[in-house]
């Protein structure tokens, strides 16, 4: 007899309570600006440099072995699947919804690379109390195999590249478009030339310039007024957020300003303020809130990027005639340096900590003789340490308390990004490509995933592994990976200008999270109930 279906449902919305909880309290945390985005971007480093290795190295060498290498290669097929069918349906969806040029590797991006790593994890670790399956453990291997897979076309496949088209384009287009002003003012000033006419001219060349001028001014670190008295008087307003965290990071000069009961050459000891305050209290808790604007200021590395070498005035009378265009790419294009910036690619990525981790995981638990120095294994028996474990079973417990931090750093490091999203100030005309982008990962996604997993389970490529099935079935209902905002950050220049982008990153991620609290749960339980008869 199978599980009822209410329990069933109750199983697989509980899992939905601890995500949306941590992601809360990450919320209340950016809110309070006590993960700010400085803090964020650290603990994101060791995420990715300490915490995912150990938690992949752990789950891959305890869980898989070369009996295995069946299920993945079923990984293989379906991860590169599921990743070349979200990139077609969000491209197709947001071409339809009239998505702008100066987006479209980002919109390609949000199919091609979802979040799979923290919600499948939480979600797999959440049902680990229940006696659906057993295997919570090799699920979550399986789920480090598929994230190994999705960071093998995010980097080393070069798919980041796609975002930094999208500014390039917006550079391309921005400076044609001034190019043509530029063209059409020449040729009103050659017909007739009147004094009011000269004058627009010479606004209009000069506008550049006041630009940049504005720009050094605005650059230049202002004086910061510092009062001792913890709630600052009118005449003294508090920067925001943004401004204040740029100012203070490099400033020439201090202006202090004290108030009559404190004097500034006065002993540490003596003032109000306690020793035990002081150390932990936070100068930024109460005031304003950091936003999107904080993460481009933290991540933003566009000053230190190569410039584009293209020709722009060939580039943009060639845009209509793709044909063309594509010809002249081909012989201009320099083979050897384009191999060599590939083979640079490759290395850099590869050499990462966590690809290296991912590769050493693998190989050892392909080897049983290697793995037997971890864990107990039947295929292979080495003599054991003094307290009957493997050898080397101090690095697994090493490794595993690590790897344990990594799902609730990760869910609060999600909450803390949506809480600097501000949906309330795109215009409505923006909104069309994320809806188009949302209806295509969470609605249409699940149906071809979980139709293209039926063919395979009855062709017999799960090989009886449910939680295989399980997993590959939650993965078509993911919505995008959060490092696309922290990659698409890192390419925005900080010139206080709208960039679209942003503004289409942050109502996806909104969008998606509120309706995952739906779609996920019924795939969940679609797969429990229809195909596993569970």
């Amino acid at each position: 007899m199978g599980v009822a279906l209410g329990e069933v449902i109750y199983i697989a919305v509980k899992p939905i309570f601890k995500i949306y909880l941590i992601i809360g309290v990450g919320i209340i945390l950016s809110k309070k600006n006590i993960l700010t985005a400085e803090t964020e971007k650290n603990i994101s480093s060791i995420a990715i440099n300490v915490l995912i290795p150990c938690l992949a190295f752990q789950k891959i060498v305890s869980n898989i072995s070369n009996n295995d290498i069946h299920q993945i290669s079923t990984i293989v097929i379906i991860s590169f699947f599921m990743m070349g069918v979200g990139s077609i349906l969000c491209f197709t969806f947001g071409v339809i919804a009239k998505c702008p040029k100066t987006w479209w590797g980002g919109l390609i991006c949000c199919g091609l690379l979802p979040n799979i790593s923290d919600l499948p994890i939480a979600y797999l670790q959440t049902m680990e109390s229940s006696t659906i399956f057993n295997d919570i453990d090799k699920g979550v291997s399986y789920v480090m195999i598929f994230l190994t897979l999705q960071m093998l076309v995010q980097f080393n496949f070069g798919a980041f590249k796609l975002i930094e088209m999208d500014f390039h384009t917006e550079k391309i287009m921005i400076q044609s478009n001034s190019n043509d002003n530029i063209d059409v003012e020449k040729n009103n000033d050659e017909s007739t030339v009147t004094p009011s006419a000269s004058s627009s001219i010479s606004d209009s060349s000069n506008s550049s310039l006041s630009f940049q001028l504005s720009n050094s001014i605005h650059q230049q670190p202002p004086l910061l007024t510092i009062t001792t008295d913890n709630n600052p008087s009118p005449s003294q307003p508090l920067p925001n957020s943004s401004s204040y965290s740029l100012t203070t990071r490099s400033q020439p000069m201090l202006r202090v300003k004290t108030s009559n009961s404190v004097r500034i050459n006065e002993p540490l000891l003596s003032r109000t303020l306690s020793v035990p305050r002081k150390l932990l209290d936070n100068d930024q808790i109460g005031q304003q809130s950091e936003t999107i604007e904080d993460i481009v200021r933290v991540y933003s590395k566009y000053a230190l990027l190569e410039p584009i070498e293209e020709n722009l005035s060939k580039s943009t009378k060639n845009a209509g005639n793709f044909f063309h265009k594509l010809i002249r790419i081909i012989k201009t294009t320099n083979y050897l340096k384009l191999f060599k910036s590939i083979l640079n690619l490759w290395l850099a990525s590869t050499l990462k900590i966590v690809s290296i981790t991912m590769i050493l995981s693998i190989t050892v638990a392909m080897i049983p003789w290697v793995q037997a120095l971890f864990i107990i294994t039947p295929q292979a028996h080495l003599p054991s340490a003094p307290d009957g474990d493997p050898p080397l079973s101090f690095i697994m417990d090493f490794v595993g308390y690590l790897g344990a931090a990594e799902v609730p750093f990760g869910l609060l490091l999600l909450g803390g990004t949506i809480g600097r999203l501000n949906i309330f100030k795109i215009p409505f005309n923006v909104w069309k490509v994320p809806i188009g982008v949302v209806f295509a990962r969470l609605f249409i996604m699940p149906i071809i995933g979980c139709s293209f997993n039926s063919k395979i389970f009855k062709d017999g490529l799960f090989y009886d592994e449910e939680i295989l099935y399980f997993i590959s079935n939650i993965n078509f209902c993911l919505p995008p990976a959060t490092s696309l905002l922290y990659i698409t950050a890192f390419y925005t220049p900080i010139d206080n200008k709208p960039h679209i982008q942003m503004d289409y990153l942050a109502l996806i991620y909104i969008l998606h999270y509120i309706l995952l609290v739906i779609c996920l749960p019924f795939t969940t339980t679609y797969t429990m109930k229809v195909p596993l008869h569970l």
